[in-house]
């Protein structure tokens, strides 16, 4: 395709508007299109070519001429969904020829130089760039420089194969590296290997109910590891195993699911199918995450000095987990998280906690340093359980033991005490306390001493404010007050 015609491009926009919709009504997040619209284009043209001291390219023009001077197409996906290819996480196409200039780049001493060959159109969120290639061929070659690595990359030979090809793709960008899974020597590739993958997976994602899937178990996990969310509004992850077990026994819905991580995919969607797994299946999965923590307990016990591995393997297959298939081969490397996750979540407390907490201990003993906050690896229990242990390891700087302290369910007594406790201590209340869920507050109050510790916490709170020089200091201990200043019923 060499020019750009407005019959054409109506029908792109017809499916770039679909695309965003379709897309945005499963998301649940924000999108669509915006375009702007000239009543005078030769005008504009003119006024543009001054401007930038030259002639425009006629797919430009052709843009002008059809009324629209600047667009702005966009969707996103929520997080946590497993995407064929991670970086492609939104759609961004837009461009406004009437504000269109050369960027200074910069050369290989971090010097910035003028350039008059690549004109830019359109910026990505993270400063990523469309630009024209006034020297190509067409004069209206598409490339996308990515700003972090100070490279361009060729995504179309021109502005209309470019619309052709991004369409297909779904609208994939701005983001430099979004474009880089469908790259050839020609630009994108929307019916290569990926693209063709691409394509399909978003077709589904697009299309695919519950209703078409909900008895054909691979289609159905498919189609969950798109959808699943903590968004409360979208699907959360916790419907996830009722809806499935409804169709299929917990024993096929494991063994289908566990296997799909044999497929070729990203390494950060194994992990993440493991987590979303556990997180489905809750206490169904129990028996099975009981062998991944076999599993790393053997492979603990062959890493220990050899005086001490045979007791360690000896103890372990005394436990009687066998697995049905090497549960190994599923546990990602390196990542004990995927493993205190799934404690979390899948495991009674007394046992997972105990696990979880004995892992990091022996890992602070083995690397010689002090525990850092394990908040990813404890928040998931949301345990009082978790506040004694963590109280001798808080330190400054205590970002991240805040966190993990608001996740655990404190009560009022755990509060007091903490503020009344060393300066780590006491600043890590509260900013915990400005991070708990306004709809949790109440319950810290809701014993028979409920009014009464309130009262004291409020009095703590004040007197650090009366006595705090940094205004950082001030500031949290102000909205911790605030946070507290509700009616009591």
């Amino acid at each position: 395709m060499n020019k750009i015609t407005k019959a054409r491009f109506e029908i792109w926009i017809k499916e770039w508007d679909l695309i965003t919709k379709q897309i945005t009504d499963r998301s649940g997040q924000s999108g669509g299109g915006l375009y702007s619209f000239v009543n005078d284009p030769e005008n504009m043209i003119q006024e543009i070519e001054q401007r930038l001291g030259l002639f425009l390219p006629e797919d430009l023009k052709d843009l002008i001429r059809f009324g629209y001077f600047h667009a702005e197409v966009d969707w996103a996906f929520p997080d946590g969904i497993l995407i064929p290819f991670p970086n492609v996480s939104e759609g961004d196409l837009g461009w406004n020829i009437k504000d269109m200039d050369f960027p200074g780049l910069f050369d290989d001493n971090g010097d910035e130089m003028q350039q008059r060959r690549y004109l830019a159109f359109h910026m990505a969120g993270n400063g990523d760039l469309l630009l024209f290639d006034l020297e190509s061929a067409s004069g209206s070659a598409v490339v996308s420089w990515s700003h972090e690595e100070d490279e361009f990359r060729l995504l179309a030979p021109s502005l209309p194969d470019f619309f052709e090809r991004i369409t297909k793709l779904g609208l994939i960008g701005a983001y430099g590296d979004s474009y880089v899974p469908f790259l050839g020597a020609d630009g994108l590739e929307p019916d290569g290997t990926n693209g063709q993958l691409w394509q399909a997976w978003l077709k589904d994602y697009r299309e695919l109910q519950w209703e078409d899937v909900q008895n054909d178990l691979p289609a159905a996990l498919r189609l969950f590891e798109m959808i699943a969310s903590d968004d409360p509004e979208l699907t959360p992850r916790r419907e996830i195993g009722p809806l499935l077990k409804e169709y299929h026994s917990v024993e096929d819905i494991l063994r289908e699911w566990i296997a799909r991580g044999e497929e070729p995919q990203p390494k950060r969607n194994r992990r993440d199918r493991l987590i979303l797994i556990g997180e489905a299946m809750g206490s169904d999965a129990a028996d099975w995450v009981r062998t991944l923590w076999t599993a790393k307990a053997g492979k603990d016990a062959a890493e220990r000095p050899t005086s001490e591995a045979p007791l360690v393997a000896r103890r372990e297959a005394d436990s009687g987990n066998d697995a049905a298939q090497d549960p190994a081969a599923f546990l990602p490397e390196a990542d004990e998280g995927v493993l205190h996750r799934l404690a979390a979540v899948c495991l009674p407390e007394d046992e997972g906690l105990p696990l979880v907490l004995r892992d990091i201990e022996r890992e602070a003993r083995q690397s010689g340093r002090r525990i850092s906050p394990p908040t990813y690896s404890l928040a998931a229990f949301h345990s009082r359980r978790v506040i004694p242990w963590i109280e001798p390891h808080v330190s400054f700087p205590f970002s991240g033991w805040d966190t993990l302290l608001a996740a655990s369910r404190p009560q009022a007594e755990d509060l007091i005490r903490w503020l009344q406790s060393a300066d780590a201590l006491r600043m890590t209340a509260v900013s915990a306390i400005g991070l708990l869920p306004e709809d949790e507050i109440p319950a810290l109050f809701a014993g028979p001493n409920g009014h009464a510790e309130r009262t004291e916490l409020l009095r703590l709170l004040e007197t650090l404010h009366a006595s705090a020089v940094l205004r950082k200091e001030k500031t949290a201990i102000s909205e911790a007050i605030a946070a507290l200043a509700f009616p009591l019923t």
